[in-house]
């Protein structure tokens, strides 16, 4: 793999021509203009692209372990396949980027732009840092977010069916309609999260914390709850049709209105209101 200078960077750049297979490994490209540009297959490690502007880029399959992306312009970016383990994104606009069957293991994506059908499908996201991130609408489908950190993060309607979740914490979010079907959430902290008119069919939720969680109008068919702290959380409205709460803290909580058909209680403090 040949490498390249800076200057050649910027030479191939204006010239239009593919940087595709280069090492650029650790060059400085902050608040470079390489938008459209072919980076696919390109060794990124350790590079400086803060600020830059890569919307439209083809990343398919690059090496970005440890790169600095923070506030750069990855619109409508490809990234699928590609390697950001440990790399800085903070601020980062990835609107509409594809990010699906990327890693992102331990990556730092704090209050990144990630709406407009953003796609993480099948993607690694252990221990990342998701804080503040707005990704409403994304799709998340079978990506491993175990024990991501994402609190205060818009996840409005976003797509989370089949996700593993486990040990994250989603404090305080905002989980308006997403679809959480079959996802893995098993110690979770969702604590004083919105999920009205959210699916978590068949989700497994034990031993998480919804504590004044608000679940009004949602779904948790056959969802398992197994001694979870479920106090102050509001049910009302919600189909709990063959959900398991056993062992759960029920205190306070309200379950007006709700669907309660075979649900199982057993060992736990409920208490109607």
């Amino acid at each position: 793999m040949r490498r390249l200078t800076e200057l050649e960077v910027f030479e191939f750049s204006a010239m239009g021509k593919s940087l595709s297979g280069f090492d650029l490994t650790g060059l400085n490209l902050s608040r470079a203009v390489l938008s459209g540009q072919n980076l696919s297959g390109t060794d990124l490690r350790g590079t400086n692209l803060r600020g830059a502007n890569l919307s439209g880029c083809n990343l398919s399959k690059s090496q970005l372990a440890h790169a600095n992306v923070s506030e750069a312009n990855l619109r409508q970016a490809d990234l699928s396949g590609s390697d950001l383990s440990d790399a800085y994104l903070v601020q980062a606009r990835l609107f509409g980027a594809n990010l699906s069957n990327a890693d992102f293991t331990r990556s730092n994506l704090s209050g990144a732009f990630m709406t407009g059908g953003l796609v993480l499908d099948n993607s690694c996201l252990v221990g990342v840092n998701l804080n503040g991130a707005d990704i409403s609408n994304g799709s998340l489908r079978n990506a491993d977010l175990t024990v991501a950190q994402m609190r205060r993060v818009n996840l409005y309607k976003a797509d989370f069916s089949g996700a593993q979740l486990n040990g994250a914490s989603l404090k305080s979010c905002m989980l308006m309609g997403a679809n959480l079907s079959g996802a893995k959430m098993t110690e979770v902290v969702l604590d004083s999260s919105d999920l009205r008119n959210a699916r978590l069919d068949n989700s497994d939720l034990s031993k998480s914390s919804l504590k004044g969680c608000d679940l009004e109008g949602s779904s948790l068919q056959m969802a398992i709850l197994i001694g979870s702290n479920l106090s102050n959380t509001n049910f009302q409205g919600a189909d709990l049709t063959l959900a398991d709460m056993t062992g759960s803290d029920m205190t306070g909580s309200l379950l007006l209105g709700a669907n309660t058909s075979w649900t199982d209680f057993t060992g736990t403090s409920l208490d109607k209101i």
